[in-house]
């Protein structure tokens, strides 16, 4: 496969920044382009980078398999916000990737070409985005997602606090507040998306999986879960990335 690395100037983030894709290389791009190939936005937790899947987990080799094109962006700890120090990351990723990569690649904007995933803060990022505009993936994966802020606010730190009051100014609107990803849930919005939720649980962010996945089967949506024993670490979440990639494949969309 082909890696490349885009580093091209954001209107919603006032600066330039960086993008890493897995693509076809010469020997197996075929004859099929990169607009007829189903697409992964594949979001980084908060102490990652758009690299860190290149990284730490055999993203390349998922893609390689299948002929799926990924598409990892980076948003620095932002918690894919948008107003973040004049920046805006949801905007970003929701939108402008998805417009700049048409025009420059030709990757489609078709539902059936496009899936999300997210792994803690890319979680929630990924909850957020395709709850938003479920019209356009097919289906979301959280691992290990950031998806019940509500539940943090008990452990929050002083430094937290002081880092991320974005999310703390919606403490009192903590049960509507769109930030928070569980109150997106729709059951007449979001019919049609597949919801995929793995945690593992030891992660300290188990719990909140737990509701999240309580609230979509409660509404009727089409959610799956499966809860393992492990922690917030990478070799769930390789395996993750290589069941969710498997499943873009085997999809007909029939």
């Amino acid at each position: 496969m082909a890696i490349m690395t885009l580093d091209f100037y954001s209107r919603e983030l006032k600066m330039s920044t960086l993008l890493t894709l897995v693509v076809p290389d010469s020997v197996r791009i075929g004859s099929q382009p990169v607009s007829q190939r189903k697409c992964l936005y594949l979001l980084h937790g908060l102490s990652d980078d758009g690299t860190a899947c290149m990284r730490l987990s055999k993203v390349e080799l998922y893609a390689m398999e299948t002929g799926t094109v990924v598409v990892m962006p980076s948003a620095g700890r932002s918690m894919y916000c948008d107003g973040i120090n004049g920046q805006n990351y949801f905007s970003h990723i929701a939108n402008e990737i998805p417009e700049y990569l048409e025009l420059v690649m030709g990757l489609s904007r078709k539902r059936e070409s496009n899936y999300i995933a997210g792994i803690s803060m890319g979680g929630m990022g990924a909850a957020r985005i395709a709850l938003t505009y479920p019209e356009r993936f097919t289906a979301v994966g959280l691992f290990s997602g950031l998806l019940d802020i509500k539940m943090m606010l008990a452990v929050v730190t002083e430094d937290q606090k002081q880092e991320f009051p974005f999310l703390l100014a919606a403490i009192n609107d903590i049960d509507t507040t769109p930030l928070n990803p569980i109150n997106l849930l729709d059951k007449d919005k979001q019919q049609g998306l597949k919801i995929i939720v793995r945690c593992g649980k030891q992660d300290n962010l188990f719990a909140l999986s737990q509701a999240f996945y309580a609230k979509a089967s409660a509404l009727g949506l089409d959610a799956t879960a499966i809860f393992e024993d492990g922690a917030h670490e990478w070799r769930l979440w390789d395996r993750y990335i290589e069941d969710f990639i498997l499943m873009m494949a085997s999809d007909t969309h029939e």
